[in-house]
């Protein structure tokens, strides 16, 4: 009976065991492929994230090659730029190189041009209270020479004390005295006009248009000669201003010399100045300038010379007459009048060119009519050999001189008239 129990019972141990162990195995196995699917899980999981991760690297690495891109084409650009621009730059730094230059002899054969044309105009106004409309550019561009700014008694009061002061000074070397506030007023209302001939000029250092120049004082330079420079209080229309000083080619560039003065050509300026209010205040005083020239050296006025005058007051009607007809010719051209249609373009510049030419011709006519010289480069200068005469009457070139003295004396030769013109300080000569 034990037997059998204890059979039975090692039976039922080792059964129990069994029962256990494949227990024990069911949950390991269990627990292995919970394991399993865990892993399985975060390995799924950890490649999601790594191709997550692997599309972000790759759509910040398209990002970033294509910033590159980007900034090295805008790189590319800019350096384009900026060459053209240099480039461009250059070109028109080297073309306003000149441009003070061709400012300046424009300027200077202007001048010799017009200055038949002021005394013209002078000599029309005080005939007919006028000046004619062809000298109209001329008066323009020399307003400091036009009659009708002199009819204005507090700018011929402004001359006449300009004159004093600034001869007074340079007389008695107390030169400080030209910078003196009311100087520098005086020489500022005088001059105006030539002081603002820069107004509306685009200057490009600054950035900004010029609306108004004024007369800031002398400043002295370093020479032998006691030159001056005019110093101008230039203002903007974005309102600075700056100090800077008048230049040759009255440009802003800065290789444009400054335009300097010597005493004897600044004093020469003013008198020019002074004897134009003079005029106008005492014409019947220079009416009989010459007459009492040629009675103090003893000149006779010869019925020759009377009828050269006659001559010569008909030959100054014909050419403003024909200037008058020119300058209406160019009106009719601009507005069309008589014309079809308006002229434009190059049909327009070939019809100013033909009336150009034209009143050329007629005015060469008048002046071989009446004996003039039509040399198209007039000056206040005659060559004689190798000596220069230089004439100190102003709106009288040298050969005018010359030609006065002749005529107010019939037997007077070339050579004498000269001598003594030289003498009372009318002419002087350079060799």
């Amino acid at each position: 009976m034990a037997g059998a129990f204890v059979d039975g019972a090692l039976k039922g141990f080792n059964m129990m065991e069994r029962h256990q162990s494949r227990q024990f195995n069911e949950q390991r196995l269990s627990d292995l492929d919970k394991r399993n699917e865990e892993r399985y899980q975060k390995e799924q999981m950890r490649r999601a994230d790594l191709d997550k991760q692997r599309k972000a690297e790759r759509a910040e690495d398209v990002a970033f090659r294509k910033q590159q891109a980007e900034q090295n084409n805008q790189h590319r650009n800019a350096t384009l730029r900026s060459m053209n621009d240099y480039r461009n730059k250059s070109l028109e730094q080297r073309a306003a190189e000149t441009t003070w230059q061709q400012n300046y002899q424009t300027q200077q054969d202007t001048w010799k041009k017009d200055q038949g044309d002021i005394a013209l105009g002078w000599q029309a106004f005080r005939e007919y209270g006028k000046v004619p409309e062809a000298l109209e550019e001329v008066f323009k561009r020399n307003p400091t020479k036009d009659p009708r700014r002199y009819t204005d008694p507090a700018l011929r009061e402004s001359v006449k004390q300009l004159h004093s002061v600034m001869g007074e000074a340079i007389k008695t070397g107390q030169l400080s005295k030209v910078n003196e506030p009311d100087s520098i007023k005086l020489f500022n209302n005088v001059f105006k006009e030539k002081i603002n001939s820069s107004v509306g000029h685009f200057d490009k250092l600054v950035g900004a248009k010029i609306a108004d120049v004024n007369f800031a004082g002398f400043v002295p330079v370093e020479d032998k000669e006691g030159r001056v420079a005019l110093a101008l209080e230039v203002t903007y229309e974005n309102g600075s201003k700056e100090v800077k000083p008048m230049t040759k080619g009255r440009t802003s560039q800065s290789d444009d010399p400054v335009l300097t003065f010597t005493p004897k050509e600044l004093i020469g300026t003013i008198n020019s100045a002074a004897t134009m209010a003079d005029m106008m205040e005492r014409p019947e005083y220079y009416d009989r300038l010459g007459k009492q020239l040629n009675a103090n050296m003893g000149i006779r006025t010869s019925p020759q010379s009377k009828a050269n005058d006659a001559k010569e007051a008909e030959y100054r009607k014909a050419k403003m007459q024909l200037l008058e007809s020119k300058a209406k010719a160019l009106a009719d051209v601009e507005s069309g009048k008589g014309a079809t249609f308006p002229l434009e373009g190059e049909a327009k510049e070939q019809a100013i060119t033909g009336v150009e030419a034209q009143f050329q011709k007629q005015m060469e006519q008048l002046d071989s009519i009446y004996g003039k010289s039509s040399s198209p480069e007039k000056s206040n200068k005659k060559q004689a050999g190798t000596v220069k005469y230089t004439s100190h009457i102003d709106g009288v070139d040298a050969k005018g001189v010359i030609a006065k003295f002749m005529e107010a004396n019939e037997n007077l030769s070339e050579q004498q008239a000269i001598q003594i013109a030289i003498q009372q300080g009318y002419l002087s000569n350079e060799q």
